[in-house]
């Protein structure tokens, strides 16, 4: 049962307060993240989001017992994202409640129509307590891991041998990219394949504008023209694979495959080609994303050597 709160306060985030909240968000992580990590994650999201806003919630004592942190993107400007932890032993006092309130207030006033966060698939309890307030399970998404110390290459050889005879290349933007056309084809390309996307079609969003798209690949701190990868034939891009660096190690952000190009085993081998320059960069670990309604990329992965982490209920409740 929760006991609503007697007395607390809920206050912007301040630059001393990063220690003690890593600490927090750490209690709902597999791999804990530094406070340095977390400093970088923050900044990503504060560059490409179009809002963002982080409280902690303290006890009439003065110790901060939770966080929230409440941001949008331009591509889904009505698509509010929320993360909200409270510390395992505070739990039950409402502080989650009134940070939720909290978040949705201000979610509400700036236009929000939807309110998205996620719940570890392991953590049933608070799957629970988000559907006892209006949350509804939208996917399921789960993360993997491959290390790339003992990725076996040669194991992959057939299906290389296979595009190649298709008169398929990987090209990438570090040459491509010296012309100006190709960048902007590249946003397109990127855009239309993002929106056949599970994710993209379970969560109703648009397709990409260019400029969305050039700050994903282009403007992105944590991507190099080397790591873009294209499967070309001729004059056709028929695939892209996009590799970025990650707190953890190195992350596959990307994948996709045209319509007429699939059933050639192209993604495996686009993904053969990024953890091969993964490898090259000194990385030792690489970390993907799938939705459970994806079985053709979580197949591919699995063939690859992903291990499947626990994963993240994405909850979703309607505002308007």
């Amino acid at each position: 049962m929760t006991t609503p709160p007697t007395s607390y306060t809920i206050r912007d985030v301040q630059p001393n307060d990063l220690a003690v909240y890593t600490a927090i968000v750490n209690t709902e992580e597999t791999e804990p993240l530094t406070p340095e990590h977390l400093a970088e994650l923050e900044r990503i999201t504060r560059e490409r989001a179009i809002f963002r806003q982080r409280w902690v919630l303290e006890d009439a004592e003065g110790h901060m017992q939770g966080t929230a942190s409440l941001f949008n993107f331009p591509v889904q400007p009505g698509a509010f994202y929320l993360t909200l932890v409270v510390t395992p032993e505070a739990r039950g006092r409402g502080y989650g409640a009134a940070l939720l309130t909290h978040a949705h207030d201000v979610a509400l006033a700036r236009g929000a129509r939807t309110l998205q966060g996620s719940v570890r698939d392991i953590n049933s309890a608070s799957r629970a307590w988000a559907e006892q307030r209006g949350f509804s399970l939208l996917f399921h998404r789960f993360e993997s891991t491959l290390d790339l110390t003992t990725f076996d290459e040669a194991a992959h050889a057939e299906v290389e041998r296979r595009v190649a005879d298709a008169g398929i290349t990987f090209e990438d933007m570090r040459t491509l990219g010296n012309d100006e056309a190709n960048w902007s084809r590249l946003y397109d390309f990127y855009a239309d394949r993002n929106v056949e996307t599970p994710d993209a079609r379970l969560s109703g969003m648009p397709r990409m504008s260019v400029e969305e798209s050039r700050q994903s690949l282009r403007e992105s701190l944590e991507v190099r023209p080397e790591w873009m990868v294209l499967a070309t034939r001729g004059d056709e891009w028929l695939g892209l694979s996009v590799l970025t660096s990650h707190p953890h190690g190195s992350y596959n952000h990307f994948t996709g495959v045209a319509p007429e190009a699939r059933g050639l085993g192209l993604a495996r081998a686009l993904k053969v080609e990024v953890i091969r320059r993964a490898r090259a960069a000194g990385f030792s670990l690489m970390i993907t994303n799938n939705l459970s309604v994806n079985a053709p990329m979580l197949a591919v992965n699995r063939h690859l050597g992903f291990e499947a982490r626990p994963g993240l209920w994405v909850m979703q409740r309607t505002l308007a």
